[in-house]
């Protein structure tokens, strides 16, 4: 077997397991030993071949932030982990997960926490709303007490 369907062979296993960023498929690719021009022509292929995308790795991963209730700056953090280009990141959150949106969600958890104030604004901190969001809140909230 030569290199290059090797190379494929390993990169199809990681992405059979779930969906990597290219950042992270290179690592472990390198991190078995395969190095360039191998590795650049397997992702290249894989990305032609709609196997590997940025754009749906941060898509699938914003619409499960989304649902568990998780702010701009928590997903924002967490694809950059990941190893998605900073314009893909911004492009998609932009398109998928507006600030009303996030404010929408951020209201509609701190009416479902019945908590004391002070955690309230723990608990949004810690799941990544934004700062506008949260002093938006802020006001409505201390207007309402």
């Amino acid at each position: 077997m030569n290199k290059q369907n090797s190379v494929l062979r390993d990169a199809l296993k990681i992405l059979r397991i779930k969906e990597v960023s290219e950042f992270n498929l290179r690592q472990a690719l390198e991190k078995k030993g395969y190095r360039d021009p191998e590795l650049s022509e397997t992702i290249n292929y894989l990305k032609s071949k709609n196997f590997l995308s940025d754009y749906r790795l941060c898509s699938l991963i914003i619409e499960k932030n989304i649902k568990k209730k998780r702010g701009l700056n928590y997903i924002r953090y967490f694809l950059a982990n990941q190893g998605v280009p900073e314009h893909i990141i911004s492009e998609t959150l932009a398109r998928m997960y507006p600030e009303s949106l996030e404010y929408n969600i951020a209201k509609e958890l701190v009416l479902s926490l019945k908590k004391p104030f002070r955690r309230v604004l723990y608990i949004l901190n810690s799941r990544g709303f934004s700062e506008q969001t949260i002093e938006k809140l802020k006001g409505e909230i201390s207007e309402e007490q």
